[in-house]
């Protein structure tokens, strides 16, 4: 190996970029004594290499950790996505660790140029799995907003109802009542095929056809949250106008 590939391998990995490197570039070789590597430059690079790839792999295990205690700390997760989500967890983190295991054994910078790669190409931890995460989560918790959004909607129907037979007019809440529906419905319809459409996604879905799939779904939850933040608004603008009433004749508690 040649003091020019030597330190190209090296900035490579210290620099993160956890590519595959041609095999030519490994292979060529300088008998000049003035660019031959010394043992000690072997063994340092080989420390270097190790050391900054354990801290790559370091890094994914936190934010598989992080990503699991999202999911246990869910108040509207599914037991189903619940389940699937921290088996691929479990399976990631448990990959990565014997790859690990396998760096720290590695004698050789050639051995290392094989197995460094795989930190990113066999695992995907922010391609894929954070974003399968995230996107399920947030699809779930969305379907879980509007369900009580939906349970709100029903409430402030049957309010304004004895408004109106206790002779107010309720013409313009209703209105605004239809379009909160509305915008509960849409946020259900946008988000909740999210979670199913992104789950089973794996590593080696990348990129294709998991890049489209999740960009997709992050749209998709992305204005599903916008329909939310309408409907939202409208409720309180009715609770507002409910409150409002000279003399009401709704039991107000009710609306908390």
């Amino acid at each position: 190996m040649t003091h020019r590939t030597r330190l190209w391998l090296v900035a490579l990995v210290v620099g993160g970029l956890l590519v595959a490197l041609p095999g030519a570039a490994v292979a060529q070789t300088d008998t000049a004594t003035s660019d031959t590597p010394s043992v000690s430059d072997e063994v340092s690079d080989l420390r270097r290499i190790k050391h900054r790839a354990l801290h790559a792999i370091d890094k994914r295990l936190h934010t598989i950790k992080r990503l699991a205690n999202r999911v246990e700390d869910s108040g509207t997760v599914t037991d189903a996505h619940a389940e699937t989500l921290l088996v691929d967890l479990r399976d990631a983190a448990e990959g990565l660790g014997e790859l690990a295991r396998k760096i720290k054994a590695a004698e050789t910078i050639e051995e290392l140029r094989e197995l460094v790669p795989l930190i990113a190409t066999d695992f995907r931890i922010y391609q894929v799995v954070k974003p399968k995460v995230v996107e399920v989560l947030a699809s779930d918790r969305v379907v879980a907003a509007t369900v009580r959004l939906t349970e709100l909607g029903d409430k402030l129907e049957m309010l304004l109802e004895r408004a109106a037979n206790a002779g107010y007019d309720v013409t313009r809440p209703k209105i605004v009542l239809e379009r909160m529906r509305l915008n509960v419905a849409a946020a259900a319809e946008l988000a909740g095929p999210v979670a199913d459409m992104v789950i089973d996604l794996q590593p080696e879905d990348w990129p294709d056809p998991a890049k489209a799939l999740l960009r997709e779904g992050r749209a998709r939850i992305d204005k599903s949250v916008d329909q939310l933040h309408h409907a939202k608004y409208r409720a309180k603008k009715i609770m507002r106008w409910l409150r409002n009433l000279a003399d009401p004749p709704v039991d107000l508690s009710e609306l908390d």
